[in-house]
């Protein structure tokens, strides 16, 4: 069977959507796989039980049938005593296992059919997990009808039976099926970004109250543990205590659950027996180790100090919601900041919502002892109360101080990057001329702007007297006859006029004064 469920090769899926042997070989794994393995385990534990206090096997089918339905949260009526409390442990075991299950069929299936689940496939599989329980429940029940006759046992209702299997494994599909697809059908169906971060935030608050109550038990344990110690030695022998130890291990979820819901100020009743955190009245209680933890009362002056508890899982809820939120804005998803007030109170909703649900599941009948369990719909509301104010108060100040951070930092880059002056250029150093003018002037005021104008004003003037001064001695230059007939000499001097075309053009400017000194000069060689 092994290696065929597992052989490597694959039959070509079909064009349509009908079941192939392929298809229909995961389909039969995935509905016989949890019932076999559980049934097979609680066969053998039965088994061995009954032969370890010598008890005859005659009731052997109706013991394994009314373990089944045991495991599964079905109110049992043994002896007239209705045990409708039963341990936790092994049914999230059973819920793990079937989850785990349906994912793999779900992996098979799409690695048969080489793309995405269908929604055909999908509903199969479902069927197929629920399909397998449903079937061995009903065996099970006509089991229980039969030995009720020659058994003080009494047959359980059918319609509670199979409703509770139903839930369970329906939940397992879904938890099994979502945790392969739910990218994909949160792409499909357009869910909300904000919906799809509150599950984690709500697992997380979810198990830190668990996780809280859990500790509470066990500091109650510790601190009667003598108490504990006298209940173990009622076992009469190491067979009853091993018994009574083992079943204090699959009842702990209970009790962590109810301790739960004191933290978060609901109340536990146990028969007569009601604790909180504001009152604690004494009473009977079954020998069972693990309710050890109990305490008789009275309250003390310090219990109502423990709501900071729910306090603090709210607000770490809250800090969790608004890293999600602003983490999802840095990588680019659509979330606004007004979300993380929606994923923050959709989380609160969702953890409320199965701690009811649970410490509904851990309550029922006892017996003699009355009804036993937390007050489930008290405990929803506390705890919704709880993680949304608190979580909702830390996420909205975590989130408005980040935008301060942030805008703080925009404005110190913004500053850096314009607040100096600098070009743009990292190689130019030199600050922009144009910059530093405007800079100058606008510290210099009107009054620098004035003296500019005047000392312009001034240049302009001297330049003009200049140009007139230069005119009029180019004028008197021309009237003089000397200035013609120094002009004539150098004309008809070939050398002096090439000498004097190598002069500078600052020679050729001179005044009218240097002129008739170099004629003179002239004249004087010529006559020698």
């Amino acid at each position: 069977m092994t290696s065929t469920l597992g052989r490597p090769i694959r039959h070509t899926p079909p064009e349509d959507d009908r079941i192939d042997s392929e298809r229909f070989r995961i389909l039969i794994a995935a509905a016989a796989r949890v019932p076999a393995v559980t049934i097979a385990f609680v066969a053998t534990v039965v088994v061995i039980t009954m032969v370890a206090v010598n008890s005859d096997l005659t009731g052997i089918y109706a013991a394994i049938a009314g373990t089944w339905l045991a495991l599964h949260q079905v109110t049992l009526t043994i002896d007239g005593t209705s045990l409708g409390v039963l341990p936790l442990l092994p049914t999230g075991l059973i819920v793990w296992q079937a989850v785990r299950a349906s994912a793999a069929a779900v992996d098979s299936t799409i690695e048969h059919t080489e793309q995405n689940l269908t929604l055909h496939d999908a509903a199969r599989i479902v069927v197929a997990t629920i399909a397998g329980p449903t079937l061995v429940t009903v065996i099970a029940l006509v089991v229980m009808q039969d030995a009720a006759s020659v058994l003080p046992v009494a047959p359980p209702n059918a319609a509670a039976a199979l409703a509770w299997v139903t839930g369970l494994y329906l939940l397992a599909a879904v938890l099994g099926i979502g945790a392969r697809t739910w990218r994909v059908g949160c792409q499909r169906y357009d869910i909300p970004e904000w919906l799809i971060l509150s599950v984690r935030p709500a697992v997380r608050a979810l198990l830190g109250m668990f996780a809280m109550g859990g500790v509470l038990t066990l500091v109650g344990m510790a601190l009667s543990w003598t108490t504990m110690g006298d209940l173990l030695e009622r076992g009469g022998g190491i067979v009853g205590v091993l018994g009574l130890t083992v079943l204090s291990i699959l009842y702990l979820p209970n009790v962590f659950l109810g301790a739960s819901s004191i933290l978060a100020g609901s109340t536990v009743q146990f028969g007569d027996v009601r604790l909180s955190l504001f009152e604690a009245s004494g009473g009977d209680l079954p020998a069972l180790p693990v309710l050890a933890a109990i305490p008789a009362g009275p309250v003390a002056a310090f219990w109502p100090v423990m709501l900071a508890v729910p306090a603090t899982v709210g607000a770490l809820a809250g800090r969790f919601v608004a890293h999600r939120v602003l983490q999802a804005q840095a990588d680019g998803v659509p979330v606004r900041s007004a979300d993380a007030s929606l994923t923050l109170l959709a989380a609160a909703a969702q953890t409320g919502l199965a701690i009811a649900l649970l410490a509904w599941a851990a309550g029922g009948p006892l017996g003699i002892f009355g009804i036993v369990g937390s007050n489930w719909w008290l405990t929803g509301v506390l705890v919704f109360a709880w993680v949304g104010l608190l979580g909702l108060i830390t996420a909205q100040l975590l989130m408005w101080r980040e935008g301060k951070l942030a805008a703080a930092e925009a404005v110190a880059d913004e500053y850096d990057d314009h607040g100096a002056g600098y070009d743009d250029d990292p190689d130019d150093l030199d600050p922009d001329d144009d910059d530093v003018d405007d800079e100058i002037k606008a510290i210099e005021g009107p009054e620098a702007d004035s003296a500019d104008d005047g000392e312009d004003t001034e240049d302009l003037e001297d330049t003009e007297d200049t140009e007139d001064e230069d005119a009029g001695e180019d004028v008197d230059a021309d009237d003089d006859p000397n200035v013609i007939e120094a002009e004539v000499v150098d004309l008809e001097d070939e050398e002096t006029a090439a000498g004097e075309a190598d002069t500078d053009e600052s020679v050729a400017g001179t005044t009218s004064g240097t002129v008739d000194r170099e004629v003179e000069e002239k004249r004087e060689k010529d006559g020698d």
